[in-house]
């Protein structure tokens, strides 16, 4: 069968894009004839594609100054602030009377409007009809899934047979409530024109169906995957190594876990590495300066996906750590499953589907405190090696990438 699918993501494959995706794309483009990808969130000058396979064609789709398009968006958008545009009641309603809601509503549309314009343009040459299926895919419930949506109509007249339209879900796409607002646009009519959403994890899909319950029938979890599969070992020279990557954003609430190393009362030397950079990098800096003798923290920057990988390979890991206030199913925990690095996070999204308290590492309640991150990085150091194998048992029953893309190709084909 020769079958074409077309994946819309904000960055990937560029400098910059979704790093999930690198496992995903040799599964998609061994089931499909020919994978076109289009980047429709980044600056025109972003650094080149990461090498794809053969069958796979990257597309950054900006055109102009990415401020400029921003602004014309938001101005396009303001005459949704004093009429609504036609959509369904249930979007209107969750639109509500709020200016600010309707004018990100006006914004979205108008993104979403100019960005499937960019890429309908991109696939004038394209003849369609060549191709027993065409699925489009979103990669994340918002802007780029409501593109996925609007280009069934222009495939459809340029010849395609058969188009399904599908997109994954996350956390910042699928949660509302991690949105400033408590606001997403559009919601009804995106998971109206969509065949199937496929949120990351249980907690995502239970949450979306609950709240849009006219759509159930089309929503099922699909978990992502990480590569590693190497159960490393822990230090061997008596120090304590805690690990934690993300960027130094507020709702990942670095600071607590430096201040928990502040007052941890342990005899045992403890090294704590940070890989990620961001605005609140140089709090942590400065909190670090004040840690007890024993405790050092070093701060490597940004780190480019496979660096990470290599990291654990290469250097003892005792502990990752992970507090934030909000989460979908962090891809960073599940790197550090892989390798056999017991987890401790905060009991948010989907983060309990990947540690189990105790048994592959400690879950602690959202609102948690520095005393009790302290508290229970002096239960991991005593725990050791039972953690390690169950944090990779968990991996490799439940998250291994390639397994996990097979399955999600082989449910996109029979939908």
């Amino acid at each position: 069968m020769n079958r074409c699918a077309i994946l819309i993501t904000t960055g990937f494959p560029f400098a910059g894009g979704e790093p999930y995706l690198e496992a995903e794309i040799p599964v998609l483009s061994r089931a499909f004839s020919r994978v076109l990808i289009f980047a429709i969130g980044l600056p025109p000058d972003t650094a080149a594609a990461l090498p794809l396979p053969e069958n796979v064609t990257a597309f950054n789709c900006a055109r102009g100054s990415r401020r400029r398009n921003r602004l014309r968006d938001l101005l396009h958008g303001l005459p949704a602030v004093f009429r609504l545009p036609a959509l369904p009641p249930e979007d209107r309603r969750e639109a509500g009377a709020s200016p600010a809601r309707r004018l990100f509503l006006g914004y979205f549309l108008s993104r979403v409007r100019r960005h499937t314009a960019e890429i309908a343009d991109a696939l004038a040459d394209t003849d369609f009809s060549q191709y027993d299926d065409v699925v489009v895919y979103g990669y994340w419930l918002f802007a780029a899934a409501a593109c996925a949506a609007r280009l069934r109509p222009v495939l459809e007249e340029r010849g395609a047979k058969r188009v399904r339209v599908i997109s994954r879900a996350h956390g910042y796409d699928l949660y509302a409530y991690a949105n400033r607002l408590g606001y997403l646009p559009c919601r009804t009519a995106l998971l109206r024109s969509l065949d199937a959403v496929f949120p990351c994890s249980d907690d995502g899909a239970a949450y979306l169906k609950k709240r849009y319950p006219a759509f159930a029938d089309k929503i099922e979890p699909a978990f992502l995957g990480t590569d590693g599969g190497v159960c490393t070992d822990g230090s061997a020279d008596g120090v304590f190594r805690i690990l934690t990557c993300a960027r130094t954003v507020p709702l990942k609430r670095l600071d607590l876990l430096a201040r928990a190393l502040q007052t941890l009362g342990t005899d045992r030397p403890v090294e704590w590495t940070h890989v990620g950079d961001g605005p609140s990098l140089p709090g942590l800096r400065k909190i670090a300066q004040t840690f007890p003798a024993g405790v050092t923290a070093r701060f490597t920057g940004a780190l480019a996906h496979e660096d990470v990988l290599r990291f654990y390979r290469e250097h003892p890991v005792d502990l990752f750590v992970l507090v934030s206030s909000r989460e979908g199913l962090p891809v960073s925990v599940m790197e550090a499953l892989s390798f056999g690095v017991p987890a401790v996070v905060t009991d948010v999204g989907g983060c309990t589907e990947l540690v189990r308290d105790g048994e592959n590492g400690y879950v602690l309640p959202r609102e948690t405190s520095p005393a009790q991150i302290a508290q229970t990085i002096c239960r991991a150091m005593a725990d050791g090696q039972r953690l390690r194998c169950a944090a990779f048992d968990t991996w490799r029953s439940r998250f291994v990438a390639r397994e996990n893309y097979l399955r999600f190709v082989q449910r996109i084909s029979i939908l």
